[in-house]
């Protein structure tokens, strides 16, 4: 005899809600990253394939006319293991997320930081219009320099007669 309609659906929709819990866990384990998510990165692949399995049994029993109860309840002890498994990967993402930050992260912080700084006293010798490369005085009017105390001690460059 075949299941109820009603257990078939509530089954689908629990193998559903562990689809979305798995690909919720990829997602945080690829955030993890190598080499702190390698572990969990196995477990969770061992999970798709037993979840690869128990969709497989789940449509087998349907396609029999008298599935039995002990393939019902082996579906089910599959499904609630699935469950535990990801219930358990999912508190070991969150631990190694509260973990603190790789050497290379605080390496990366601190260029950062030291680039900031590098950049703002460059800013405060230079002024914020000028692009690295190119010389202070240039595109600037005498005016202008002479205003910020930069006169040129041998005056304007002469002008040549023409005739």
């Amino acid at each position: 005899m075949k299941p109820p309609p009603e257990e078939t659906a509530a089954l689908a929709r629990k193998i559903a809600d562990a689809e979305e819990r798995l690909q919720w866990l990829e997602e945080e384990i690829e955030e993890i990253g190598q080499p702190a998510g390698h572990e969990l990165k196995r477990r969770l692949d061992a999970l798709k394939i037993e979840k690869a399995a128990l969709k497989r049994n789940l449509l087998e029993a349907l396609d029999m006319d008298d599935p039995g109860g002990k393939r019902m309840e082996n579906i089910e002890i599959l499904l609630d293991y699935i469950r535990r498994e990801e219930e358990a990967l999912g508190k070991e993402a969150e631990f190694l997320h509260q973990s603190p930050p790789t050497s290379a992260e605080v390496a990366a912080h601190a260029g950062l930081k030291l680039l900031s700084l590098a950049l703002g006293a460059i800013k405060r010798v230079v002024g914020g219009h000028h692009p690295l490369g190119m010389s202070v005085f240039v595109n600037h009017s005498p005016q202008w320099l002479e205003s910020h105390g930069l006169k040129d001690p041998a005056g304007p460059p002469a002008k040549e007669n023409q005739a």
